[in-house]
């Protein structure tokens, strides 16, 4: 029979089918995005869902060390899913110095930007790229240039791999239907998966159908980790996505 459509009540979502993140300097014009760079892998450029940004997704924290700004005061980023993260240096690293971060490409509300920059880090995620930016005196730094943002649904930790989970259109008659993209992000990795498990990360029913929405449209950020569901008929196995936590996009004004 045919699958129904996504089941607003729960939080483990079956899917429907698939195979298959200032004044006083200035900024470099020919400053190149060295932190999502294109990909020529294979199976990244030849599945349907390459309109999802896969490259560029930071995590973030203040730096508070007590020292002349732009050396101090600015923030460490570092890619997701990556051991080392290319800074502005060209040198890779456990995270990278960044003077400032740079809104100017998004447009959120001022009190938007506050609560994400009070926030100590743990639920923010930002996918952007680093800019060289030269201080008169002090040399080149770097700066985040916020292509978006995105806020953690709950206080549960982040545990497991940061992916993108993305409806890719495919539809089905039998279970399970592999219907959802999963794509690693900061990584040219893609797969498909049957069912969603948001249930570990106890969020509100509101943020539940935010989720929805996310998956159906321009795709969801989250946490976690892949399990293949056994079955009596091999070829009938759930492999399932269980999420720690997802982030919903902070909207632009």
């Amino acid at each position: 029979m045919l699958k129904q459509l996504f089941n607003y009540k729960v939080s483990v979502i079956p899917l429907l089918g698939v195979l298959i993140v200032s004044n006083g300097f200035s900024v470099k014009v020919s400053a190149q995005d060295i932190s999502a760079p294109e990909t020529t892998d294979s199976v990244a450029v030849t599945v349907k869902n390459q309109e999802f940004p896969q490259w560029g997704y930071y995590t973030v924290r203040r730096d508070f060390r007590k020292c002349v700004s732009p050396i101090c005061g600015g923030y460490f980023i570092k890619q997701v899913n990556l051991k080392a993260t290319p800074c502005v240096d060209g040198v890779f690293r456990s995270e990278c110095y960044v003077s400032a971060i740079d809104w100017s490409s998004i447009k959120v509300s001022a009190s938007e930007i506050a609560r994400i920059q009070s926030d100590d880090g743990s639920r923010v995620l930002l996918l952007g790229n680093i800019v060289p930016v030269t201080f008169p005196g002090f040399g080149e730094f770097g700066n985040l240039r916020v292509k978006e943002a995105f806020y953690g649904a709950t206080n549960a930790p982040a545990k497991g791999t940061f992916v993108g989970i993305k409806d890719n259109g495919i539809r089905c008659i039998t279970t399970p239907c592999f219907s959802t993209d999963r794509l690693i992000l900061n990584k040219p990795k893609i797969s498909q998966v049957s069912s969603i498990d948001l249930s570990q990360t106890g969020a509100t029913q509101k943020q539940l159908d935010a989720a929805t929405s996310e998956i159906f449209g321009k795709g969801l950020i989250a946490v976690g980790i892949t399990e293949v569901v056994e079955n009596v008929d091999p070829i009938k196995r759930d492999t399932k996505f269980v999420a720690t936590q997802f982030y919903l996009r902070v909207e632009s004004n």
